[in-house]
Formats: structure tokens, C-alpha cells, sequence
């Protein structure tokens, strides 16, 4: 229901404006008022010169965004800033691979960067940060034995374990991939990473067309990152608080993030020169990638036929500083809830000129933005706040959305109703890529299917229509919905969900090859440039115009529907799913130790019956209700995330504190604590050994039950007792 006041202002625009467009009608013009050349024209500014976190260039273009956002119409925008450990290589002292031979002389050593490219338009791919690894420690490391790990997952090294083969005093070599940059050591004295051809060429047609013929990576490029232990902490030497001018401080030493041996990247082509040399067993099937040699385990290095070298040398020179780093945070305020905010978010730094990553996201994001203020000249606000942050120093761990959410977590989880992010935009044209919340992914759906598909193809005219084709659920079912995911550690979403509860959207256009290329073949390279969006990936700028109708369609159904359209019964199918697997795969277990799953069970099934009620209680309120009436409502749909919040954290994480949604240390289907601990327990589960590992199984059950009956209880109607 609408109130007076509103009403009052719109028959008041009305005489002004010749009428005002209903709902729908501004639901349509939003849509149509996104313009592929505008975005075209956003990305071409903000990737004219690298913007680094806490660098002058970086700080530029942060009061770009706010200037911007201030000259579109938005009712404010500021800057939010932290002064945060980055990491920085030393610019006179190239960090480097190096193969020395009997008489200490070094026969190769690896590039200092990415080689310049012809390309229209130009890109100053010379101004790009040289390849490095952030927040590893400086020091020179050598090794008569090189390990090849594969990706560094705990089963990789499992695996090299029970071959023999020791990593300890060794300098290990792992391609990237599979799982997070970090915790690759195991007792090494050094790492070396590359981006193997597996990864970043494949084996289809295309694979001859390396940039800057193409989407390819050349051997040539390196991709940049940090390698940070854990994500989810924030800036490392301030966990848990904000890390303002007046934050304590921990030593470097103290910090559990900060990695302990040095590390480097290199190009597929550098590596080969190692891998060509390294003796030991052949690897299995799953172990190699494509480079033209056999690869091996190692640890025995050198075949003087190919070349004098006899060991490795790692000559790793980079710092730590502490930099001050700008968020950008832009509103329009709602005009019945105020206090209710939808927010939309992107970071804005990058390794490079940021083309793909993220600035993708942050040229769609202006133009959403661009599009409401026009809306705002012929009238509308919303009824919720919209909230739109431009990040900094994601790509150095999330630190600005983490310093944010430590510092405005409270007043985020009592108002934020949920937050929609994009990273990358655009990073190929094939299919929808989307990961959320389960109570949001009925809204998903229903704003992909009014989003039209800008060119001909027999999978269907709607963004909805191509994603379910393309991306099905179940691929052997022709009825199947479009897959979505749970949230992954993986963006500035991180601490919105896994910090205060506030479910989240995290969208994406990607390619078909999602196993193949994880990311996309140039991903964190110097040779992310404008050229390579205009040339290969979308050279319209049209699907940038269909995320940014996607992104803003979310967003303005988020903030105008009078019943948050939170869909609890979604919610309530995922924590059966997450059930049901665990009693399918550990059943047998359990009972065998005499652990009942009864309590757990219970809840289960007292929030499926809580959330059936609730939306059937829901449905008879009407199209009409009191302004009152559904603020309780939708007071209750905000909070339902929350009630999942262990302010405790889960084992081993404890700023990760969603007892649903968070990353366990170890992968299952299940709720992540207690898929660890029975993780852990292993196949035997009536050795006394285990003991201890059963106890916390037993206590991680009830936690969770407990959790579980925490949500069911605040979907209970106010008729209802439940104290």
C-alpha cells in the first residue's frame, strides 16, 4: 500500500509530467534506458591506465566513480577509506626464476613480464604491476629438488605422500587452478605457480588464436594475485575490526594470513623450461596438462643433454605497505523505507588495466546508475534505498568490503535486505553464471526471463530461455531449471553472507568451458586490455547491456515490491538437500556410533513446515495490507538469513559464520561444520582412537540443529508461540 505522502507526490508529478508511469512501466524504461555505447564509452575511460589498490592512479579514478555518480543525480556519494596492509613488488628488483648450473652462473631465468602488443586501440600494457605474487615474503631460495605438485590441493599432496615423494626443503611447482592461490607449501621452501595450457588454451579449435589474435593466453602471459592464506578475514593485521587511522594493529609475525615461504608466478612457456628437466616417476592421467614434455614428480632435477643447469633458484623481492584505499558508496534514497537497503556492489582495482576484471562490472554499474538518476528527473524513487559501492583492494583479499561490513556490519544486518554483485561482467557470451542465496534464486529466474537475448539462437529469445538450455540443473532432465550455485569464497558478496547474514546475488556471463577455463584463458594478465573486450569477447557491448538490465531488474524488484520477494520454502528445499545427502553418504555411520540424527531431522522438518506456513499466511494478506502489516512481513523474511549467523563462527573459520552457506575446510553437500568433522572421522568410526573427532561431530550436529530450529522459528506467525 502506498503511503499518503507518496501518493501525494506522484498526483503532485502527475500535473508536472502528464502522468507517471506505473510500476511496470518504470520497470521498462529502466530496461530500456540501458545503452550498449555508453557502457562501451564507461569501460573505455576506466581502463585507459592501470589502478592498483592504494596506488595515486587507483585514487584517481575512485573520485572518477564518485564524481560520476554525483553528476548522474544520485542523492549522495562519498568516499570510504581504510589504511590496510597491500603488498607491492620491489620496482628495483625483479622477482625472478632462475636455473644455475654447476658453477653458480644462471643459464635461464625467467621474464620480468608480460612482452608490449600491437593492438587498436592501443593498450599501455608496460604501465601494468610485473607479475608477482602478493604478500609473499622476499628472500632467495635455491634447490637442487623440484616437486611438481599439480594444482597444491591437500589430495595432491596426499597423493605425492603415498608415491614417496617428501616436499619438505624442496621448492615445489603447481599449476594453477582447482582451488584457492594460497597454502601450497607443506614444509617447501618455495613455490612456483604458472598457468598451464590445459588451463588457459585447451584443446579445441581455437587454441591456435593466442592473444592478440584471439582469446588465448600466450606463453608469455602470468597471472598476477594474492596468496594470502585464508580469505574472510579482512586487511590481515586488523581481523575482526576495521582497519581505520585509529585500529590496533598486529605484528606481521602474529598474522595467521600471511604466507611464510616465498612465492612467484610465471608464464607456461618459463615453465617448460623447468618441467623439461625435472626426473622421478611420470604423474598420472589427472596430472598433466598440455606443455610438449612428460611431466614428472621429481624430486631429481637436471638432464644435461637438454642443459647444464643442476638446480632452481627463486629470487622473490616483494613489500608490504600499509596504503590507504577508497571505497566509493553512492545512494539514492528510498522514499517509504529509507531505513531498507538494496545494495549493489563491484569492486574497481585490478592487477592491470582491468577490462574483464572487474571493470567489466564497474561499466555496467555507471550505467545502471546513469539510467536511475535519468529516472529520478521524471519522478520515481524507489520505495528502499538503493545502494551502489565501488570496492577497493578486492583483488589483495576483499579487503574493502570486509573493512566495510566490520565497520557497518550491525547497521547491515538490522537493514540491508540483500546485495547483488559483479565482478566481471562480461567474460564471454555463452551462458548465465550465477550464484546465490536459495531464497533469492525464484527472483533470479523470474528477472532473467524478462531480459531479452540480443542475437538469434534456436535456445530462445530470453536471457532465461538461453541460460536453462545452456546451463541446465540436471543435465539429463529437458524440465530443468537453470543451474544456480550456493555462494563460493570467491567476492566482495563474502562478508554480506558470511559475516551478517544478507543474502546475496553474484552474477556473471561466461563461456561454455567452465571446467576447462575456470575463469578465462587471460585472467589477471597485463594483456587484459579494452582491445580484448572490443575485439573477442563482445564487441557490441550488447550482453553488457543484458547484465546491466539483469543487474538493475533484481535491484528494482528488491527495492519496490511491497513483500520482499524472499522465497523461504527455496530455502527450506536446500537444507533438506543438505540433510538427505548426509544421510545418505554417512547414515550407515552415524548408527554405527550410535548417533542419532533425530534432532537434526526435527528441525529439518519443523522449518519446511514453518516455511509453508509463513508463505501461506503470506498469500492471504492480499494484494492490499497495512504498511505495518508488511513491514512485519518482510521484517521476518530479512531475518530468516540471520537466524543462521553463529556469531562464533565455524571450526577453523570463525569469520565465517554462516552455519549454511560457508566454506568448509574440506568439500561436501552438506552443512559445512559438520561435514568436516565427519570428514575427518574417515571409514572407521569405532576406533577408540576417534574418540575426540566424535565428540565434535556430536557437537557440530547439534549446532546446526539448533540453527536450523533458530530459522524455523523466526518464520513463526505472531499467533503463533514460540518461546
Amino acid at each position: 500500500m502506498m503511503s499518503a505522502g507518496r501518493t501525494l507526490l506522484l498526483l503532485t508529478l502527475c500535473g508536472a509530467l502528464g502522468g507517471v508511469p506505473a510500476q511496470q512501466d518504470w520497470t521498462d524504461l529502466i530496461a530500456s534506458e540501458m545503452n550498449p555505447a555508453r557502457i562501451e564509452e564507461f569501460l573505455r575511460i576506466l581502463t585507459e591506465k592501470p589502478h592498483l589498490a592504494g596506488t595515486p592512479d587507483g585514487a584517481e579514478l575512485a573520485e572518477f566513480v564518485r564524481q560520476t555518480w554525483l553528476d548522474q543525480g544520485l542523492d549522495s556519494a562519498h568516499i570510504a577509506p581504510y589504511d590496510v596492509l597491500l603488498s607491492y613488488p620491489d620496482p628495483d628488483k625483479p622477482s625472478y626464476v632462475a636455473l644455475v648450473d654447476e658453477n653458480n652462473d644462471e643459464v635461464f631465468r625467467s621474464s620480468a613480464g608480460e612482452p608490449p602488443v600491437d593492438v587498436d586501440p592501443p593498450a599501455n600494457i608496460s604501465s601494468v604491476v610485473p607479475p608477482f605474487a602478493a604478500y609473499s615474503p622476499s628472500g632467495v631460495v635455491e634447490s637442487t629438488r623440484l616437486v611438481y605438485v599439480n594444482y597444491g590441493r591437500t589430495s595432491d599432496f596426499d597423493l605425492l605422500k603415498a608415491r614417496g615423494v617428501s616436499v619438505r626443503r624442496r621448492i615445489v611447482i603447481a599449476r594453477y587452478g582447482k582451488t584457492s592461490r594460497g597454502r601450497k607449501d607443506r614444509g617447501a621452501t618455495g613455490l612456483i605457480v604458472f598457468s598451464d595450457p590445459r588451463e588457459v588454451v585447451g584443446t579445441g579449435r581455437g587454441r591456435t588464436r593466442k592473444y592478440p589474435a584471439g582469446w588465448y593466453a600466450p606463453g608469455t602471459a602470468v597471472q598476477r594475485g594474492h596468496f594470502l592464506y585464508t580469505t574472510g578475514e579482512g586487511e590481515p593485521l586488523t581481523p575482526g575490526y576495521p582497519a581505520k587511522d585509529y585500529a590496533y594493529r598486529m605484528e606481521k609475525s602474529e598474522s595467521d594470513q600471511l604466507p611464510k615461504i616465498p612465492v612467484h608466478p610465471i608464464g607456461y612457456t618459463d615453465a617448460m623450461e623447468l618441467l623439461r628437466l625435472m626426473r622421478g616417476y611420470e604423474v598420472p592421467d589427472s596430472w598433466r596438462g598440455l606443455l610438449d614434455t612428460t611431466y614428472r614428480y621429481g624430486p631429481r632435477f637436471g638432464r644435461p643433454k637438454l642443459s647444464p643447469a643442476t638446480k632452481v633458484r627463486l629470487n622473490v623481492n616483494v613489500r608490504t605497505e600499509q596504503a590507504t584505499i577508497h571505497n566509493v558508496v553512492g545512494i539514492i534514497r528510498g522514499d517509504v523505507e529509507p531505513d531498507r537497503y538494496v545494495i549493489l556492489g563491484n569492486h574497481r582495482d585490478a592487477w592491470n588495466l582491468g577490462a574483464v576484471d572487474p571493470n567489466s562490472g564497474t561499466a555496467c554499474l555507471l550505467e545502471i546508475t546513469r539510467a536511475l538518476g535519468e529516472m529520478m528527473k521524471r519522478g520515481w524513487r524507489p520505495r528502499r534505498t538503493l545502494m551502489f559501492i565501488s570496492w577497493d583492494a578486492e583483488e589483495h583479499g576483499m579487503h574493502g568490503s570486509h573493512e566495510w561490513i566490520e565497520e557497518f556490519g550491525k547497521i547491515m544486518s538490522d537493514r540491508a535486505v540483500a546485495y547483488i554483485n559483479v565482478d566481471i561482467a562480461v567474460r564471454e557470451t555463452y551462458t548465465l553464471r550465477a550464484r546465490a542465496t536459495p531464497s533469492l534464486r525464484p527472483l533470479l529466474k523470474e528477472a532473467a526471463k524478462k531480459v531479452p537475448w540480443p542475437e538469434p539462437t534456436p535456445d530462445g529469445n530470453t536471457l532465461y530461455s538461453v541460460w536453462r538450455q545452456r546451463s541446465p540443473a540436471d543435465s539429463e532432465d529437458p524440465d530443468s531449471d537453470p543451474k544456480i550455485s550456493l555462494p563460493a569464497s570467491a567476492s566482495d558478496f563474502v562478508p554480506f553472507v558470511r559475516r551478517v547474514g544478507v543474502p546475496i546475488l553474484d552474477l556473471a556471463m561466461v563461456h561454455r568451458y567452465t571446467i576447462t577455463y575456470p575463469n578465462f584463458p587471460l585472467y589477471h594478465t597485463a594483456y587484459e586490455t579494452f582491445h580484448l573486450q572490443k575485439a573477442y569477447i563482445d564487441p557490441e557491448f550488447k550482453f553488457h547491456r543484458l547484465m546491466s538490465q539483469l543487474w538493475a531488474g533484481v535491484a528494482f524488484s528488491l527495492a519496490e515490491a511491497e513483500i520482499l520477494p524472499i522465497d523461504v520454502s527455496e530455502y527450506a528445499t536446500t537444507v533438506r538437500e543438505m540433510f538427505h545427502w548426509l544421510k545418505d553418504e554417512y547414515g550407515d555411520q552415524f548408527e554405527t556410533a550410535q548417533i542419532s540424527l533425530d534432532a537434526l531431522e526435527s528441525a529439518v522438518a519443523n522449518f519446511t513446515l514453518a516455511a509453508a506456513a509463513f508463505e501461506e499466511s503470506l498469500s492471504s494478506i492480499g494484494n492490499e495490507t497495512s504498511p505495518i502489516v508488511a513491514r512485519m512481513y518482510n521484517d521476518q523474511l530479512m531475518q530468516m538469513e540471520r537466524a543462521f549467523i553463529d556469531p562464533l563462527g565455524i571450526p577453523g573459520r570463525k569469520f565465517y559464520r554462516h552455519t549454511v552457506l560457508s566454506n568448509g575446510l574440506y568439500s561436501t553437500d552438506t552443512f559445512p561444520a559438520l561435514g568436516d568433522s565427519v570428514k575427518r572421522m574417515g571409514s572407521d568410526w569405532t576406533d577408540p582412537g576417534q574418540a575426540s573427532k566424535l565428540r565434535d561431530v556430536m557437537e557440530q550436529l547439534s549446532i546446526i540443529s539448533f540453527f536450523i530450529q533458530s530459522a524455523a522459528n523466526t518464520l513463526a506467525t505472531p499467533a503463533s508461540t514460540v518461546f
